[in-house]
């Protein structure tokens, strides 16, 4: 699981020494279950929504397993059933197409509040951090197929991960804090005048970026 996190942003410096954000809220008894993230409890949506941004923003193909872009979690101790939840497409819950699965799903996690129908209303919402992101990368090909090189001018600052995506002529700086306070850099050699997509706290003053705890931006160049 690591690696294919390593694998996955490769040319990103220290990103590595910090890609236990995306894991160290995932149960020890989900091995192997990719990207599907685990808890709702304290900060962890904040970090849900870091790693759907990061992934979305990689080099490769993303990868989503079914419910992450909600916020799902499971074990499997309890059975396979437990990491294959149903979407829940209403706050009701009378959508849920649960009918095969002999009753083995975690109804406490399956709240109104992590619905699509509750979700798609809300800006901020995981959800729509996936859709946000997901259509970025469909609007820009630097993003869907550009090349992937480390940006020199965040290796000073230990939380913070920046990286170029090229392609025909286009060209994006992706930005993300992976830690729980803000993290400010200096930019001086690019453009940070275009958000074209932006997850939690961006402040721009000059050549100067600062981002709020476990937030992302993504500049054109």
């Amino acid at each position: 699981m690591f690696q294919l996190a390593q694998d996955s942003f490769c040319g990103t410096g220290n990103f590595t020494r910090r890609v236990d954000i995306f894991y160290a809220y995932q149960p020890a008894t989900l091995p192997g279950a990719s990207l599907q993230i685990a808890a709702e409890r304290g900060d962890q949506r904040a970090k849900m929504k870091l790693a759907g941004a990061g992934l979305l923003t990689a080099g490769g193909q993303p990868y989503i397993h079914q419910g992450e872009e909600l916020g799902y979690w499971g074990t499997k101790s309890g059975g396979d059933e437990y990491v294959r939840t149903p979407m829940m497409w209403s706050a009701d819950g009378s959508s849920l197409a649960d009918g095969k699965l002999s009753d083995k799903v975690d109804r406490t996690m399956l709240s109104s509040g992590i619905s699509v129908e509750s979700q798609a209303k809300d800006d901020g919402s995981i959800l729509n951090v996936y859709r946000r992101f997901g259509v970025l990368r469909d609007q820009y090909k630097a993003l869907a197929k550009g090349s992937f090189d480390y940006c020199p001018a965040a290796s000073s600052v230990a939380s913070v991960s920046a990286w170029y995506r090229a392609y025909d002529g286009q060209k994006v700086l992706v930005v993300h804090n992976f830690s729980a306070g803000n993290a400010s850099v200096n930019f001086t050699s690019d453009k940070l005048d275009n958000a074209v997509a932006t997850n939690g706290t961006v402040k721009v003053n000059g050549s100067r970026l600062t981002l709020g705890a476990y937030s992302s931006v993504v500049f054109l160049q």
